[in-house]
């Protein structure tokens, strides 16, 4: 999955060289969500980030409680937050403090498979309307 590695990469280099304010990341869908929180948590703990950086998934099966975090004041003024979220915070939700915005241009999407007659969810590319 190159666009985790390149999700990665891009928060890191907003976290590590912009100025302040959260970042917010559209990843397709709840594993791909847990899999770059996993490798985020690694490298700023490597880098002694891990302090100043508050990592928050968004993704429907969360539970409520986790999911209004997102909401909340960083707990200090030197720590941003990194909203990792699926497609749910996309229109229907606004987050304050959001400054910075990486989207992995991927979505999870319901197909319909005519051979075995079931629904699946696959990931695709975004639209350029739901993009812009």
């Amino acid at each position: 999955m190159d666009y985790i590695a390149a999700t990665v990469r891009t928060v890191m280099q907003t976290v590590l060289f912009e100025d302040r304010g959260d970042v917010l990341v559209f990843l397709p869908g709840q594993e791909e969500i847990l899999e770059t929180l996993m490798l985020l948590t690694e490298k700023l703990r490597f880098l002694g980030k891990l302090q100043t950086t508050l990592l928050l998934p968004l993704y429907a099966n969360l539970p409520p409680h986790e999911q209004s975090k997102v909401f909340a004041k960083a707990p200090s003024e030197d720590c941003r937050k990194v909203i990792l979220s699926t497609n749910i915070a996309e229109t229907s939700v606004t987050i304050p403090g959001v400054r910075y915005v990486i989207d992995s241009g991927l979505v999870k999407q319901k197909a319909f498979s005519n051979s075995t007659g079931v629904d699946s969810l696959q990931v695709t590319a975004v639209s350029k309307a739901q993009a812009t």
